[in-house]
């Protein structure tokens, strides 16, 4: 009498279990070093907004010969960039409280990405529709003086970050508080 193997057509539920285990077990292990690593993308996406729109500002003023200012409003993800002149930012034409992006060639209404916001110094003095300018840029690459402001996300959930512009030479620079205070 010969015997034929049987081969099986499937897994047993023990199997299916113990392989679901290893899955949750490797899921919890992962999550918290893939939440850590992609926790400040949208931070550090409008760190690199904020340095789009000061060489934006920067080169407008460089281009037309007049001074460009980069102004935010507190606790907002609204900024703007207009000529630094009163037609543009005391209640004359360039939209001051416009929410909608616009860019009609002198002005330019943006914002960063969701749930982000801008955090500015407290001395700095409110215009016309809440706008604080943070930055002059002038027709010569520079400055007029140093500059910084910070976004972070609404919670304490990401780490804030801190944008500076140099008023002498106009270079941008990203750090973490932590660096920023280690100077």
């Amino acid at each position: 009498m010969t015997v034929t193997p049987r081969y099986r057509r499937g897994f047993t539920l023990l199997e299916i279990l113990l392989v679901m285990a290893l899955f949750l077990i490797l899921g919890a292990v992962a999550l918290p070093t893939l939440t850590t690593m992609y926790g400040d993308t949208k931070v550090r996406g409008a760190a690199d907004e904020v340095c789009r729109a000061w060489a934006e500002a920067r080169t407008r003023s460089i281009d037309t010969g007049i001074p460009y200012r980069f102004a935010v409003i507190n606790g907002k993800d609204k900024y703007r960039i207009a000529p630094d002149t009163n037609e543009y930012w005391e209640g004359g034409s360039g939209n001051t409280g416009s929410d909608s992006e616009i860019d009609d060639g002198k002005s330019l209404v943006g914002s960063l990405p969701a749930e982000i916001l801008f955090e500015t110094p407290q001395d700095l003095p409110e215009g016309s529709g809440g706008w604080r300018a943070i930055a002059v840029f002038l027709p010569d690459g520079s400055c007029r003086n140093n500059a910084r402001v910070v976004v972070r996300p609404p919670d304490d959930s990401g780490q804030p970050l801190i944008i500076s512009v140099r008023g002498l030479t106009g270079i941008v620079t990203v750090k973490t508080r932590k660096q920023d205070e280690g100077r």
